[in-house]
C-alpha cells in the first residue's frame, strides 16, 4: 500500500479487473514519478462524472505512454507531464497523439513541475492541449474542477462525433436506397439498411438480438410487410404485432412521433397522399447505435423514396399499358392478336435475361419489343388482311412497315420510344446480311433488334395467321436453331434455347 518513500502506491492494483468501455471514461496518467501516480489515484479513485466511473491507466514514459493510447483509442484525458526521458517528451507525445495517431477527441491537461522549463503561453500557442497546470498548484480541488471540464467536453465532442457519423450512415443508407429502382428491390436493400444503421460494432449482440418488422400501407390497407427474428414468420407477423405493439402503434400515429421503451422502438410516418410506412424493431434498443432523431430522419427520407417509387411505378406502368394498347393496335389491323405483342415482349425479356443484360436494357428490352410492327398502322388493309401470299409490289409496300414505324416513333424526346424505333426498323435484319430494309449484318444490327426479330418469327410460325397454319412447335424450335448465323444472331439463339421451358410456360400463359 506504501512505497519506500511512504507515499500511496496504488500501481500494484492497477490490473483490476476492468469494466465495459461503455460504464467508463478513461483515464490516462502519464508522469516518471511514481508519487504523482499515487497522489493522483487518491483524488480520482472515487470520483464519477455523468453516472460513470473512472478507470485509469499508468504510463511512466512517453513511449509506454504511445504504446497505451495505440491499444486505447477510447481514451478520454491524458494527464500528460513535460519532462520524463527527455526534457520535452511529454510535448512529444501531444505531437504524436494529434497527428501520428490522428486522436482529435482525446483531452490533454499538460502537468509540469518546471514551469520555466515550457512556458504557459507558448506551449498553448504551439501544442494543441486543452489545460496547463503546475504540479506544485494542482490541489485536489483544482485537479478535479479540472477533470470535470476535461471530461464534459470530451463527452460534448464524442456526441458530435457519434451524429456526424450516424448521419452519413443516414445520409449512405438512403443514396443506397434510392438507386433502387424497383419496388421489390427495394424492400430488400431497405431492410439492408436498417440493419447497417442499428449496429453497433462494440455490441457483437446487438444486431443479432434486434427483430425488425416494416410494413407500408395504402388508404390504411397492407400493401407489403417484412421482418426478421421474431417477424420472420409471414404467417404470425401481423398476429405479433397487433398482440404485443398495438397499444404503441396506436401511440405513434395518435402522437406522429416516435415511441421508444426499452424493449421496443416504433417508427410511424404518413404523408399528404396517405401513404403510412410502419418500423418495429424489437430488443435491447438501449444497444442501438444511431442517434433515434437521425434515425428518424432515415424513416422519413424513406418513407417520402417509397412514395416516389410508387409514383414512378404508376408511370411506368401506365407508359407500358399505353405501348401495349399502341402495339395490339397496329397488330389487330392486321388480324393479328394482342396476345402477340405480349408474347414477344416476355420473350425478349426472357432472352435478354438470360444473355446477362442490365436490368435497364431487359426492362428496355421488354418495352420497346412489343412495338416492332407499329408501323403497320401505316399499311392498306388491302394488304395487312389478304388472306393468300402477297405478291412482289405488295410485299414491298409490307416491308416498308419498318421504315414507317421508325419514322413514327424517332422523333420522340424519349430515349425509350427512340430506341423502340431502331428495334422496328432492323427486326427483319438478318445476322448474314440478307434482311431488309437496309441489309444489316452481324453487330451492325442492334443487339434489341436482333432479339426482337427471333421472337417475332418463333410467335409468327409457332401461331395460326390469316395466311397460313400454326407449325408444330418442335419444328418451329429446329427451324431457329438452324437459322444460327444466318437468319439469326447465334448468342441470342443459344439464349433462346436456354430459356426453352420458360419459353414454353409463356406460350401457355398467354395462348389465343
Amino acid at each position: 500500500m506504501f512505497d519506500s518513500n511512504g507515499f500511496l502506491n496504488f500501481t500494484e492494483e492497477k490490473e483490476h479487473s476492468r469494466k465495459k468501455n461503455s460504464e467508463v471514461y478513461k483515464i490516462l496518467i502519464v508522469d516518471d514519478e511514481s508519487s504523482v501516480h499515487d497522489v493522483t489515484n487518491l483524488v480520482l479513485a472515487s470520483m464519477s462524472f455523468q453516472g460513470k466511473e473512472l478507470e485509469l491507466y499508468h504510463a511512466y514514459s512517453a513511449v509506454e505512454g504511445e504504446k497505451i493510447l495505440k491499444e486505447q483509442p477510447d481514451m478520454a484525458v491524458v494527464l500528460l507531464d513535460v519532462v520524463m526521458e527527455t526534457d520535452n517528451a511529454g510535448l512529444d507525445l501531444v505531437k504524436t497523439i494529434r497527428e501520428k495517431l490522428g486522436n482529435k477527441l482525446l483531452r490533454i491537461i499538460l502537468r509540469t513541475g518546471q514551469p520555466g522549463h515550457a512556458p504557459e503561453e507558448e506551449v498553448i500557442v504551439n501544442y494543441d492541449i486543452n489545460d496547463y497546470r503546475n504540479k506544485l498548484e494542482l490541489t485536489t480541488s483544482k485537479l478535479f474542477s479540472s477533470m470535470i471540464t476535461a471530461l464534459r467536453s470530451y463527452s460534448d465532442l464524442v456526441k458530435i462525433q457519434k451524429n456526424k457519423l450516424g448521419l452519413e450512415k443516414v445520409l449512405a443508407s438512403t443514396s443506397s436506397i434510392l438507386d433502387i429502382h424497383s419496388i421489390d428491390k427495394f424492400f430488400a436493400a431497405l431492410l439492408e439498411q436498417v440493419l447497417a444503421l442499428i449496429h453497433d460494432e462494440t455490441a457483437k449482440s446487438c444486431s443479432s438480438s434486434l427483430s425488425i418488422y416494416i410494413s407500408f400501407y395504402q388508404d390504411q390497407k397492407p400493401i407489403f410487410d417484412t421482418g426478421t427474428g421474431i417477424f420472420g414468420d409471414v404467417e404470425t407477423r401481423q398476429e405479433k404485432v397487433k398482440e404485443k405493439y398495438g397499444d404503441g402503434v396506436l401511440d405513434a400515429v395518435r402522437e406522429q412521433k416516435y415511441i421508444k421503451t426499452d424493449e421496443y422502438f416504433i417508427f410511424y410516418h404518413k404523408n399528404n397522399l396517405g401513404n403510412e410506412m410502419l418500423i418495429i424493431l424489437d430488443g435491447k434498443t438501449c444497444d442501438i447505435s444511431i442517434e433515434d432523431d437521425l434515425l428518424n430522419i432515415f424513416v422519413k427520407n424513406i418513407a417520402i423514396t417509397f412514395d416516389n417509387l410508387l409514383m414512378s411505378n404508376d408511370i411506368k406502368e401506365s407508359q407500358k399499358d399505353t405501348i401495349f394498347m399502341l402495339s395490339e393496335l397496329a397488330e389487330q389491323r392486321s388480324q393479328e392478336t394482342g396476345k402477340h405483342v405480349k408474347r414477344v415482349a416476355y420473350f425478349a425479356k426472357a432472352i435478354a435475361e438470360e444473355l446477362g443484360l442490365s436490368e435497364l436494357e431487359v426492362e428496355e428490352v421488354f418495352v420497346a419489343a412489343p412495338m416492332h410492327d407499329v408501323g403497320k398502322i401505316a399499311i392498306s388493309d388491302a394488304i395487312l388482311k389478304k388472306p393468300g401470299p402477297l405478291n412482289e409490289e405488295e410485299f414491298e409496300l409490307m416491308k416498308s412497315h419498318a421504315k414507317k414505324g421508325h419514322d413514327l416513333l424517332i422523333n420522340s424526346e424519349k430515349r425509350l420510344m427512340r430506341v423502340a424505333s431502331i428495334v422496328a426498323l432492323q427486326h427483319h435484319e438478318h445476322f448474314d446480311g440478307g434482311g431488309y430494309p437496309q441489309g444489316l449484318q452481324n453487330d451492325e444490327i442492334h443487339l434489341y433488334a436482333r432479339i426482337t426479330g427471333l421472337c417475332d418469327v418463333f410467335d409468327a410460325l409457332s401461331t395460326k395467321r390469316i395466311y397460313k397454319d400454326a407449325w408444330p412447335l418442335k419444328e418451329v424450335f429446329e427451324y431457329i436453331e438452324k437459322g444460327q448465323s444466318k437468319q439469326f444472331d447465334p448468342a441470342v439463339v443459344q439464349a433462346f434455347l436456354a430459356r426453352k421451358k420458360q419459353i414454353l410456360e409463356l406460350v401457355e400463359e398467354y395462348k389465343d
